[in-house]
């Protein structure tokens, strides 16, 4: 009998222990990717159950304050969930780990909302994200994040500024948060070929490695970096002249860089650590305009 399942959506366990920890399965979320689910098998069954179990769960804690009135006349008094969740939780615990154990062995696990639904919804309004007037800038990412957030709640998107051999390009990103990779290549795999989008997974590398980030200017000249190699990647130790680890916008600036250099597929998956540093001059330093190319030896 299965004691887990895999996710729909990234594939790693779902256990009987995270089944446990969902509310209702109304809100079952994946522990490890966060996207929503559901299940269209059992589930109705599971209600009836629950609402046959909810009136005998009623009546034995009634019996209970009954018979522990006598040894504690308070108990009176206690509200009958508190004596519930105080005498009887372990029944409860297994009447879950059942319906755990029948939803893993019998249902159908599938994620709530599918990637067909989010493209059935950008196709209805891919017209507004072609034009991308001004105007209505914010109302329309406001929209796309929304639907994006039901797929996964770490996918953000980017479109190109101008028409690329007269397609917009729409960037689907999961802002470097590796558990959110799946739902991008997903999502990427699952859309329909457009006309006037070309869809793209994770951000690329660019060409232009002046980063511009609110009030920081990061120039690649004024960046060095040495490295260690581990077994599932490397740890990467950055070197910025004019460093200060109190700005964040600094810290985002280098991010930025990165994923220009190298796109944010290498940089979660074959950089293991990444530590910023001020600069301190060392013949034993690259720099960052040297990263490409010693990450691209790595699939060698």
């Amino acid at each position: 009998m299965k004691t887990s399942v895999p996710c729909p959506q990234c594939e790693v366990p779902i256990t009987l222990d995270d089944f446990e920890d969902f509310s209702s399965p109304f809100t079952m979320k994946c522990p490890h990717c966060k996207t929503k689910l559901k299940e269209s098998r059992v589930t109705p069954w599971l209600l009836l159950i629950a609402v046959i179990m909810i009136p005998i769960f009623i009546y034995i804690t009634e019996k209970v304050k009954d018979l522990l009135s006598d040894i504690f006349p308070a108990i009176d008094k206690i509200p009958a969930v508190i004596v519930f969740l105080g005498v009887l939780y372990p029944v409860y615990a297994l009447y879950e780990r059942f319906n755990g154990l029948i939803m893993f062995n019998k249902g159908n696990l599938q994620m709530k909302n599918s990637y067909k639904d989010f493209w059935t919804w950008f196709v209805k309004h891919s017209d507004d994200y072609l034009q991308l007037n001004e105007e209505h800038l914010g109302t329309l990412f406001h929209k796309l994040e929304k639907q994006l957030s039901k797929i996964n709640p770490d996918l953000t998107f980017e479109f190109s500024v101008d028409l690329v051999d007269g397609k917009r390009e729409f960037i689907i990103s999961a802002d470097g948060i590796l558990s959110a990779f799946p739902a991008v290549e997903g999502l990427v795999n699952e859309a329909p070929n457009f006309e006037d989008f070309k869809i793209i997974a994770f951000r690329q590398r660019g060409e232009d490695f002046n980063i511009k980030f609110n009030e920081i200017e990061l120039l690649p000249e004024n960046v060095f970096f040495t490295y260690d190699q581990q077994d599932d990647g490397i740890n990467l130790y950055l070197y910025i002249k004019g460093f200060d680890s109190q700005n964040d916008d600094m810290i985002t600036a280098s991010f930025i860089l990165l994923d220009t250099l190298i796109g944010e597929y290498d940089v979660a998956t074959k950089l293991d650590k990444i530590e910023i540093l001020p600069f301190e001059a060392d013949p034993k330093l690259d720099p960052i305009i040297e990263l490409p190319s010693l990450i691209d030896s790595m699939d060698d």
